[in-house]
């Protein structure tokens, strides 16, 4: 079907029995069916704003107090709920939650008075601009945010930047092409902030190591360039080890250096929304890694239908 409003009206007139992606502005309409079951699935997707740590232009990011305030003064619950409707899911690691590598000890708040802490600890005061922008010794907390230029991506970027402007924070926006912030911003570096979605369809295996080791800062997907040789010796090694609870510690202890360093700022975890008719029982989904795992247990799907006095 061209639209999913069309979609939905052939699932109205009895046409089809069930709709493989609501998307989420189709989702309330779905929601009041009373016809209609949805199942939801965290997608094999994350988006983060990458910090470009080796631009001598912005060398503020190499301070951690500054990346945590960054962080912690993006309120995220608004991006998903607002944005998306509810369909998304708060990042709080690079390894996506539901997989056995995941570890978060705790989620990492919406606080604004913290983040203004850390910009203090840093050393950046209200300068004499009119905008009250934050400075340190001359140079002010300013720069670009460049991000994928459409709609989504757009009101997701206009929402960080209000937020960090309520902190001192300038982020000037630059919408291009996704070619072009893959092709020549980040392939080349040539960003200071970057508004981006790591999509790891058909890649179960959690491992980290092509987007946060040392060895991938140059010519790799390294793109933020974070030099951390504690982490990168954790998923070195995790990625060689042959015993599971190995690697799970050794994920664990990547986990929670990539907190406490913070290179890049982790914003949410999109989902899959699938919706089928009441009559359709033993429909289960979970997180997945490409769209056709919503079918992965359809030989346990069944009809409810009555046959006279008995059900089957």
């Amino acid at each position: 079907y061209p639209t999913s409003a069309e979609m939905f009206a052939a699932y109205s007139d009895g046409e089809i029995q069930g709709i493989s992606r609501v998307p989420a502005e189709q989702l309330s309409t779905v929601l009041n069916d009373p016809k209609m079951a949805t199942y939801t699935g965290r997608r094999p997707e994350l988006a983060m704003v990458l910090l470009n740590l080796k631009d001598t232009k912005v060398d503020f990011f190499q301070d951690v107090d500054v990346r945590q305030a960054l962080m912690e003064s993006i309120n995220r619950s608004i991006i998903i709920n607002q944005i998306f409707h509810g369909q998304a899911i708060q990042a709080d690691s690079p390894i996506f939650p539901g997989t056995w590598a995941f570890y978060s000890s705790s989620p990492i708040a919406f606080d604004v008075d913290s983040a203004q802490n850390h910009l203090k600890k840093a050393g950046f005061v209200v300068g004499a601009t009119t905008e009250n922008i934050l400075s340190k010794e001359g140079k002010q907390l300013s720069f670009t945010l460049a991000y994928p230029d459409d709609d989504i991506h757009r009101q997701i970027a206009e929402s960080i930047q209000s937020n960090w402007k309520a902190i001192g924070v300038e982020a000037t926006l630059e919408p291009v092409s996704y070619e072009s912030l893959i092709g020549e911003k980040l392939v080349k570096r040539d960003f200071e902030a970057a508004l981006v979605d790591i999509n790891l369809s058909r890649y179960p295996d959690p491992d980290p190591y092509p987007f946060w080791d040392q060895a991938q800062a140059t010519g790799g997907q390294n793109y933020s360039q974070w030099d951390n040789s504690t982490a990168s010796d954790y998923i070195e090694q995790a990625r060689i080890a042959i015993d599971r609870s190995e690697r799970v510690r050794l994920y664990r202890n990547f986990q929670v250096v990539f907190r406490e360093e913070m290179p890049a700022l982790l914003l949410y975890y999109p989902v899959y929304t699938y919706a089928v008719d009441t009559t359709i029982k033993g429909v289960q989904m979970g997180p997945f890694y490409d769209p056709s795992d919503r079918l992965a247990n359809i030989n346990s799907w069944y009809l409810l239908i009555k046959r006279g006095s008995q059900t089957t």
